[in-house]
């Protein structure tokens, strides 16, 4: 499978290449997407990332924000990822008072092949902004206490996850989320 990481400034982006090692992976900056440089992908995924909020800043991210709202190919945003596909499909971004930063819980609200058998379990997190209402065209899939978790497009396939499934693979099931995706993936 043609696996493409859109870089948005993750500092981790090494362990996220180690989660799709055993496909083909490119890796493009968010500023240099082009059609060219995406046309033969089979899947995308929206790193974290950014020092910067997308509120204030869509101007910089509009080509990552086209590929999001154009592509028919199946997506995976990451923290600034999901953050980002949230914006694109109507939903509230919130800041929170303080950064998020550890492992925590998460809740299933809705059963999906990307949970395959895995039950409530824990991820890990690094963020300050959070979707706190999904809009019109997203699904919320799990939940802590600071809101929504994952989420899935309600037709196109397109998922978001708060969290780092790249991140302490050893004690959460952020990695298992995402190969389920990406089993999936290989069947839209």
């Amino acid at each position: 499978m043609r696996v493409t990481i859109i870089d948005n400034g993750s500092k981790d982006i090494a362990f996220l290449k180690q989660l799709v090692s055993g496909h083909n992976v490119s890796t493009i900056p968010y500023g240099e997407i082009t059609t060219s440089n995406t046309d033969f992908s089979d899947v995308f995924v929206l790193s974290g990332g950014h020092t910067f909020p997308i509120e204030g800043n869509v101007n910089k991210l509009q080509r990552e924000i086209d590929l999001v709202q154009s592509s028919n190919k199946p997506i995976f945003g990451i923290c600034f990822g999901f953050e980002l596909i949230g914006h694109v499909f109507g939903a509230t971004l919130r800041e929170m008072p303080h950064k998020e930063h550890g492992i925590i819980d998460i809740t299933i609200v809705r059963n999906d092949p990307i949970f395959r058998s895995i039950p409530n379990f824990q991820v890990y997190e690094s963020h300050r902004w959070v979707v706190s209402e999904p809009g019109p065209e997203l699904i919320p899939l799990a939940t802590s206490r600071d809101g929504i978790e994952a989420l899935r497009h309600v037709s196109r396939p397109i998922y978001g996850v708060q969290f780092h499934p790249e991140m302490f693979v050893e004690k959460t099931c952020g990695d298992e989320i995402f190969n389920n995706f990406l089993r999936s993936a290989v069947h839209t």
